[in-house]
């Protein structure tokens, strides 16, 4: 039988679980459940939702959590309600083999709902986890398209764009446009079943999103 390799981080890889500390596991890695707590926290927020706070009395009563930062409250209850040791059950278990990223992106696009359509959420999204982490996989056909076909500078609500120009001796040419048109249209117009597939995964996430912010109302993740 080979040597179980164990990561930095304590996770086994044969495990389905992952050894935190103090001889304690966890199911998820810890950011799972810092996307139970935001999720919670927004759903307390929301006028469509009504969070059931008896079934977290072990988290804390509902003020300690809408103004704790999370790793402060995560020192505090993290054995309670999620550590646990081999043979035995977390107080609070997610029900499913939720997938972090997944569940990362669902609170993104809630969280920026406001920006716009589908389309200009994934753009957003897009550029802004391009520059900070790495790019969205399901969106990469919007960032294919922004690579490829534009490269701008803003200033003074102008935008400098670099087009397809067959008379040029470099095959492009720069145009000035003004910025009050929607941001990717122009692109978009040519890729228009690419368009569709993101504008679909954003509809997906949202409804994802929709479905946890139900699901911590009711004490759980499923």
């Amino acid at each position: 039988m080979g040597v179980k390799k164990t990561t930095s981080k304590g996770y086994l890889a044969n495990s389905a679980f992952i050894k935190y500390r103090d001889g304690l596991w966890l199911e998820h890695r810890k950011r799972v459940y810092l996307y139970w707590f935001k999720f919670l926290r927004h759903a307390e927020e929301s006028d469509n939702h009504e969070v059931d706070w008896r079934k977290y009395r072990l988290w804390g009563d509902k003020k300690e959590v809408m103004n704790s930062k999370f790793d402060e409250w995560w020192e505090t209850h993290w054995k309670t309600c999620f550590g646990f040791e081999k043979g035995q059950s977390p107080k609070f278990a997610v029900k499913t083999r939720v997938k972090a990223d997944g569940m990362r992106y669902a609170l993104l696009v809630y969280e920026n709902r406001h920006i716009g359509t589908n389309w200009d959420i994934a753009c957003y999204l897009q550029e802004r986890e391009s520059r900070n982490r790495f790019p969205i996989p399901s969106l990469m056909s919007a960032d294919a398209q922004l690579k490829t076909h534009r490269s701008r500078w803003r200033h003074n609500d102008i935008e400098r764009v670099r087009v397809e120009d067959p008379n040029s001796r470099t095959g492009y040419k720069w145009e000035r446009r003004q910025w009050n048109q929607s941001r990717y249209d122009f692109i978009a117009e040519e890729h228009a079943e690419e368009k569709r597939k993101v504008q679909s995964y954003i509809g997906r996430y949202m409804r994802n999103a929709k479905q946890y912010l139900d699901f911590v109302c009711k004490g759980s993740i499923e």
